[in-house]
């Protein structure tokens, strides 16, 4: 008898048979552990136990490294033996293994079963914060604070600098982030990515900061040139342009008052000469420095503060003297400020001299102050104040009437002393007047005929 032939329905039915027997062949290895497909925390464990899971999380627990990333290339790294750190997931790893059914296995096929929020680590809070606060980029000391780009003056305008990141730590969410990572088994955190730090408010590329360049650039137009002398002071951006404040929204700018006012000052200082030092020659070669009196140069500080201010506002250009609150006969003349017109009391000789265009026109014995701190007659430069005939001279347990009469400082002055019999020599010294500077009535007379208010006066030991 002849075999009978297989149909397709016979091996639709062996094939059929056969992939049963695989099917169930899977199941029966899947039985014993997480079916195909299976990953827990991104580690695929198809096939594994949940004992060898358990295990292999113990394992990462112990090796546990966390790299922390920080700015200008920096890492620091806490160790999972550094805090004791432990796995602590096994109930859920156990409880997922339950409640897996091997005959799902083929689902692993078409992607799996994935459990990405099984609990990881747990660790010593004690320990973890000892190992946390050894870290060096929270360390307020070792942070470099952020800024915003500005405008900052360079070669005759302002340019936007860059803005500076700095290493300005946000320490609340820095901590709770490394903590998550911790927790959670994470080997590599990125403080930049995860925004812990600080970052400047404005960038270069920010418009406000870009128009505030702008803005400065057409705020330096004006300049003051001052001509005096053979002094030339030039005020233009070079200099106000270090006024300019960025104010503290970053957004505009303000002169700075106070350092306007400190140049403003260290030009008067400079170039003042009244109750300064002056350099004098005298008339017989000598060369003295006198400091003090009321003689001299003296620039306005109200007027020029505002006519700088004006300049600034308006970006006006001009050349000019500075303002003057006084004037000398000259400035870098001979003798300094002093010139080539003056009266020289030489104290130490007791004698007087009246200078006209450098040529000596007059010279007198004379009494000065007698030798006491409340009579000496002061050393200084100061200047004729004014002349007056038939004047009288008051002072404590005194009257005098004068002839002629020129003071040069306070109550100090030449006069004629027709009380006096004698002139020069050491009279000074136990019989010299209360300050003032005595002359015989004709050498008085022709003193009064030749000075002019304004004159200097140098008087000097």
């Amino acid at each position: 008898m002849k075999g009978k032939k297989l149909t397709w329905k016979h091996y639709t039915g062996i094939g059929v048979g056969i992939i049963i027997l695989i099917y169930c062949c899977a199941a029966f290895y899947y039985s014993k552990g997480f079916v195909c497909g299976t990953k827990i925390n991104g580690v695929n464990v198809a096939g594994m136990t949940a004992d060898e899971v358990i295990e292999v999380f113990q394992k990462k627990a112990q090796d546990y490294f966390l790299t922390i990333k920080e700015r200008e290339g920096k890492k620091e790294v806490i160790s999972g033996s550094q805090i004791q750190a432990e796995f602590k997931g096994a109930d859920e790893i156990r409880e997922i293994a339950e409640n897996q059914s091997p005959l799902l296995w083929i689902k692993g096929l078409f992607g799996g079963e994935t459990y990405d929020d099984v609990s990881m680590f747990s660790y010593d809070q004690d320990t973890f914060e000892k190992a946390y606060n050894r870290l060096e980029c929270i360390d307020p000391d070792k942070m470099t604070d952020c800024e915003n780009a500005k405008p900052v003056y360079k070669d005759g305008k302002f340019v936007v600098k860059k803005e500076v990141k700095g290493t300005t730590l946000d320490l609340d969410r820095t901590k709770k982030t490394v903590e998550e990572y911790v927790s959670s088994g994470i080997s590599t955190l990125n403080l930049e990515k995860e925004k812990c730090y600080e970052n400047p408010k404005y960038t270069s590329t920010s418009e406000k900061i870009t128009k505030l360049a702008d803005k400065m650039n057409d705020a330096l137009k004006g300049s003051i040139t001052y001509k005096f002398g053979k002094q030339k002071v030039v005020l233009d951006k070079d200099v106000y342009s270090g006024w300019m404040k960025v104010t503290d929204d970053g957004t505009n700018y303000e002169i700075d008052e106070n350092k306007m006012e400190n140049w403003i000052l260290k030009f008067i200082y400079q170039y003042n000469t009244q109750y300064g030092w002056h350099t004098f020659k005298t008339h017989d070669g000598r060369t003295k420095r006198i400091f003090g009196g009321p003689y001299g140069w003296r620039i306005s500080k109200d007027k020029e503060m505002d006519a700088v201010r004006k300049m600034l506002k308006e970006g006006t250009t001009e050349t000019r003297e500075p303002y003057w609150r006084q004037k000398g006969k000259v400035y870098d003349g001979v003798n300094g400020d002093i010139g080539d017109t003056y009266v020289e009391v030489d104290m130490g000789a007791q004698t007087v001299y009246y200078y006209k265009d450098g040529k000596q026109k007059f010279s007198a014995p004379c009494v000065t102050g007698m030798m006491t701190a409340d009579r000496k007659t002061p050393e200084c430069v100061a200047y004729i104040m004014y002349k007056e005939r038939s004047a009288t001279l008051v002072g404590e347990n005194y009257s005098s009437p004068v002839k002629y009469w020129m003071p040069f400082v306070g109550n100090v002055g030449f006069h004629s002393a027709s009380w006096r019999n004698s002139f020069g020599g050491s009279i000074y010294i136990n019989n010299g007047s209360h300050g003032c500077v005595n002359l015989s009535e004709a050498s008085a007379k022709q003193l009064y005929s030749l000075v002019e208010k304004g004159d200097p006066v140098v008087t000097y030991y």
